[in-house]
């Protein structure tokens, strides 16, 4: 478990996001995953302190979990990268809730943001083909809304 979000380590959560894909396949059930990003961390870190970034990080890694069901996988795949596997949910229904995690977090954390990208899978994906669709979305996302470079 990562001490400062939450969520499981990235190799674990991987493996667990695996086995979700794999019951998704097996049972013809939905899954959609997310790729979600600190807006501008390195910008918070570098006026605000690496403290205050810490921070964000935590309030995410809390929102979430507190926005999900416990059998939702919620993995930190990278410094402010988070990945979320939702099992049995659309990308519509997952879209929604994401929207309401992000309007959260920037009322919580003075106005830091969030980007979020998902994919749902299809009966061929690998979790490597859903992780670079969420991050293609999120992308898109990021740009749509004007926010700062990706880090």
């Amino acid at each position: 478990m990562d001490r400062l979000t939450g969520a499981w380590r990235r190799s674990f959560g991987l493996d667990e996001l695996t086995r979700e894909l794999e019951r998704a396949h097996r049972t013809g059930a939905a899954l959609t995953l997310a790729f979600v990003d600190v807006d501008d961390l390195k910008r918070v870190n570098d006026t605000e302190g690496h403290l205050a970034g810490d921070e964000v990080l935590r309030l995410l890694g809390s929102t979430l979990r507190a926005s999900f069901r416990p059998y939702d996988v919620i993995v930190r795949y990278g410094g402010d990268e988070l990945v979320c596997g939702m099992p049995n949910l659309s990308a519509s229904e997952a879209r929604e809730r994401f929207e309401k995690v992000a309007a959260a977090l920037s009322t919580v954390t003075s106005g830091h943001t969030v980007t979020f990208g998902l994919a749902e899978a299809g009966a061929a994906d690998s979790l490597h083909d859903l992780i670079t669709r969420a991050d293609v979305d999120l992308l898109g996302n990021r740009r749509g809304r004007g926010v700062g470079e990706q880090e």
